[in-house]
């Protein structure tokens, strides 16, 4: 079976369009939105704006996702690259190209530069899975062989190489997803557009298909970007993450550092369901210090870990100094640890008990025993919250 890498139109082209990159060229964003703003005519004249100034910058051979809440401004903002829409302001440049100053001629080697796998897979029922591949090299005017190989190749690629005579109907969806990959490649495009690829899969599948997109970028230099209202995707896949919210990019950055300390009210929402919150049980039985009675027993910590630094989080030492300033007897009752990009962050909610709970213990000093504990744990953690008193 012929591979894709040894396919002639892959290898053989890999040098003229690497010559086609300056060490200039070379130094540019593989997308660039400047000042991007879209709006579309709305009832009875109104505009209704789905874009408000956006300054991004996707670097070439990266993973970039933007995420946002429906109606953000997601879809807009990725049918921009290809041309498929035009911003009311500002420029989108492709290698460094202005995608508003090509003609149609101009437009339709961006899109074969540009590949575009769907949401719903938007394969032809008609068609076989190779013909599905095939069709764009077929409205190229590619020759019947050398479409023949490149399909093969490509669905070596996918691992559908045994699906190359079924039907869209037999396939399972992430097979279908598969195939709209394959198909998306078959012009050997600089940059993979993803307009919700995994929302209409089962997580099992989306992770096989995460894992899939993460090999073609690095096996083919691909800079893909990827919309999606699924956090899981960020974090398994992306290197940078921008998110929208009404429009506008609200925080962007390392998907370790907007996961570990998300900035922005959108941001921390989207995370809420990557999160490890209290469970009800539990926080039902949580008091305030002023509702806590003087021989209250514990104290709830929230101690997070950001992956700020490049510290492991330590969590004998944890335990240690919060035993030494308290009753002894330390806790974890929820959480957990995560690693993304190689920082480790996450939350723990840790009890730790109270010294001296008698009767005779005043509300100032179960306050300075817990502010005794949160100073200790501060040296262990990026942050450090008292919830509240069990």
């Amino acid at each position: 079976m012929t591979s894709l890498f040894d396919w002639p139109g892959f290898i053989e082209d890999a040098p003229a369009r690497a010559a086609d990159h300056t060490a200039r060229d070379a130094a540019l964003p593989a997308v660039q939105f400047d000042g991007i703003g879209k709006s579309f005519a709305g009832p009875r004249g109104a505009n209704a704006i789905a874009l408000a100034n956006v300054e991004l910058s996707v670097a070439r051979g990266e993973v970039f996702g933007i995420i946002g809440r429906s109606g953000a401004g997601k879809s807009t903002l990725l049918r921009l690259v290809n041309g498929l829409e035009k911003p009311t302001s500002g420029t989108v440049r492709v290698n460094g190209v202005s995608v508003g100053g090509l003609d149609e001629r101009g437009l339709v080697g961006l899109r074969r530069r540009t590949g575009m796998v769907f949401q719903h897979f938007n394969l032809l029922s008609a068609k076989t899975v190779h013909g599905n591949i095939a069709l764009p090299l077929k409205i190229a005017g590619v020759p019947k062989a050398a479409i023949d190989e490149k399909v093969d190749a490509l669905l070596e690629l996918v691992g559908l190489s045994a699906k190359r005579d079924a039907w869209p109907a037999s396939l399972s969806g992430g097979q279908k997803q598969r195939v709209g990959i394959a198909r998306a490649l078959v012009h050997d495009p600089d940059i993979l557009l993803c307009d919700e690829a995994t929302s209409a899969l089962d997580p099992e599948t989306t992770q096989a298909i995460l894992t899939l997109l993460r090999d073609i970028n690095r096996r083919l230099g691909l800079t893909i970007v990827l919309i999606t209202h699924e956090m899981e995707v960020i974090r398994e896949v992306c290197d940078t993450v921008a998110v929208l919210e009404r429009g506008e990019v609200v925080e962007v950055g390392p998907v370790w550092r907007v996961f570990g300390d998300p900035q922005h009210d959108a941001t921390r929402a989207l995370l809420r369901t990557l999160v490890h919150d209290l469970p009800a049980e539990l926080a039902a039985r949580v008091k305030s210090l002023d509702e806590a009675a003087p021989d209250a027993a514990q104290v709830l910590l929230d101690v997070r870990f950001t992956g700020a630094d490049s510290r492991e989080p330590d969590l004998g030492g944890l335990v240690s100094a919060l035993g030494a300033g308290g009753g002894g007897r330390v806790s974890f009752v929820h959480g957990g640890i995560d690693r993304i990009q190689g920082h480790a962050q996450g939350r723990l909610i840790v009890a730790a008990q109270l010294s001296s709970a008698h009767a005779d213990v005043t509300h100032e000093g179960l306050q300075t025993q817990v502010a005794s504990l949160v100073a200790q744990a501060k040296r262990y953690a990026n942050r450090v919250e008292v919830l509240g008193y069990v």
